[in-house]
């Protein structure tokens, strides 16, 4: 049987992905549900960890098996993927949300200098840019992605006030730590370079560095909270940074 043909155990099934890996669909929107389900079939083929398994990369309502072509083909890795997932996927809508990994606050400091879009995207809205940084500071984000770059976190979501579309024409250049908005989404740009989200401030905290034991700031499942800081804190931050580095 191949993984076109065979007969799903569950109401979603892994389906290919090019010729060396296999991806499983759960749903098309942002949602704590789908996203749950995401991670708890992650768990699931971390705890069986398959010798045949090179990568698995989850994402907002789907998972990433990257396979060993050598070892089985496609049919046969979706049939062994399928069993494992089976349990702990269940029927759509069944079981409690998994509890976030870990809590983190993120300093950021909301400032024009350092965020060009803060007192244009306040004046679109109709608010002051004390008003715009309150709606980003009281809601707890859930980290459902990790891309377009290394650490990059999608973070969602955010208040329905605060939705905004992405630049027109991107910018050449977005500062590290620049933190932004897009669509329903905010995140953290990890290093320098192009980007088209609203860029609200900026942290002095190293979202993605190599030479750390753990690079990565931020985990698919953590719970982010951004706090206000003054300038003065956020440079005494970036110091600190600096010389733990």
């Amino acid at each position: 049987m191949t993984a076109v043909d065979r007969p799903p155990p569950h109401d979603v099934a892994f389906e290919p992905a090019g010729d060396r890996a296999l991806v499983l669909r759960i749903g098309h929107d942002l949602s704590l549900e789908a996203h749950a389900r995401v991670m708890a079939a992650l768990a699931a083929i971390d705890r069986a960890r398959p010798p045949w398994v090179i990568d698995v990369v989850p994402a907002y309502a789907s998972l990433l098996v990257e396979y060993d072509p050598a070892h089985l083909g496609a049919g046969e890795a979706a049939s062994a993927l399928d069993a494992i997932v089976v349990g702990a996927l269940g029927p759509a809508g069944e079981g409690a949300l998994p509890a976030p990994g870990r809590r983190l606050e993120v300093p950021v400091w909301y400032h024009p200098s350092v965020a060009p879009d803060l007192e244009p995207l306040a004046a679109e809205k109709g608010v002051t840019p004390d008003e715009l940084i309150g709606w980003h500071t009281t809601t707890s984000y859930r980290t459902y992605a990790l891309g377009f770059r290394p650490g990059f976190p999608f973070l969602g979501v955010v208040d329905p006030r605060l939705v905004a579309a992405r630049l027109a024409t991107p910018r050449a250049r977005v500062a590290a730590g620049s933190v932004g908005v897009a669509g329903r989404q905010t995140g953290i740009y990890p290093r320098e370079g192009p980007g088209g989200w609203r860029i609200l401030g900026r942290t002095p905290l190293s979202v993605f560095d190599e030479a750390r034991a753990d690079p990565f700031l931020v985990h698919v499942g953590d719970e982010v909270r951004f706090v206000a800081v003054d300038e003065a804190r956020y440079h005494a931050l970036a110091q600190g940074a600096r010389g733990a580095g």
